[in-house]
């Protein structure tokens, strides 16, 4: 059986009589009513929410500025040919492209690659430049249909042509850089170095197969000489006999 003492002694009853529970629920249902309680949490949450947002804001504006300096300062140092700073100054600037920013920003991170990578191709750091040419598509693969990414992969393949002695190779790496180059023109027409390129490239293919040509008539003549002494002379008939 439940011990009922409470119940005889009175005390439930009592408290059921009194105003406690009456006033906790009057009081509860009001601020529920009247929204009291949104009001605070809104109020409580909106300030610091603002205060976080602009912080947030702020940092990332400061940090755009500093990121735009280390642009200018590596172009200006490009300027007045102090080629070491400008490398450190484009490379700081890259930090924050370490990561999966560079696939999202292609635009801005665009900008801190191609200038290192003329940087390493003007000091003849040809293999360099290749390794962030490939570094700089894997972390953003849409630089690949940029008209620098053409245009610095046909100085590339150019530069390997001149430096080459093998017919075959130069041959092979001029027509590639050709490519590349009517690729990136197809892009950015106006390019006055991608043209250059372009029609310097066309032209030297356009000499080896003129030079092409002369060897090969230059070969023919020569097999024909040579055809002309090495075959017997035709044998003459022999005199008719006489008749006695």
């Amino acid at each position: 059986m439940r011990d009922n003492g409470l119940m005889k002694k009175g005390y439930i009853a009592r408290l059921l009589r009194s105003n406690v529970f009456s006033g906790y629920a009057s009081r509860l249902y009001s601020l529920q009513g009247s929204g009291v309680s949104a009001d605070i949490l809104r109020r409580r949450w909106t300030g610091p929410a603002i205060l976080v947002g602009v912080s947030l804001l702020s940092l990332l504006l400061l940090g755009y500025g500093v990121w735009l300096l280390q642009l200018e300062r590596g172009a200006r140092a490009v300027a007045h040919g102090e080629l070491d700073a400008a490398t450190d100054f484009y490379a700081s600037a890259e930090q924050p492209f370490r990561s999966i920013l560079a696939r999202f920003f292609p635009d801005h991170y665009s900008r801190v690659v191609f200038p290192q990578i003329a940087l390493l191709y003007n000091r003849g750091k040809t293999s360099e430049a290749i390794g962030m040419l490939e570094r700089a598509t894997a972390r953003a693969p849409s630089l690949a249909e940029r008209p620098e990414f053409a245009f610095w992969s046909g100085n590339i393949l150019l530069r390997r042509a001149l430096e080459n002695t093998d017919s075959g190779i130069i041959i092979k790496n001029l027509y590639a850089a050709a490519a590349h180059y009517r690729k990136a023109l197809e892009s950015a027409p106006d390019d006055w170095d991608i043209k250059y390129n372009y029609e310097l490239v066309q032209y030297i293919l356009a000499e080896q197969e003129r030079e092409k040509e002369k060897e090969q008539s230059k070969m023919k003549s020569i097999l024909e000489r040579i055809r002309t002494i090495t075959e017997p002379a035709p044998k003459e008939p022999p005199p008719p006999e006489k008749q006695g």
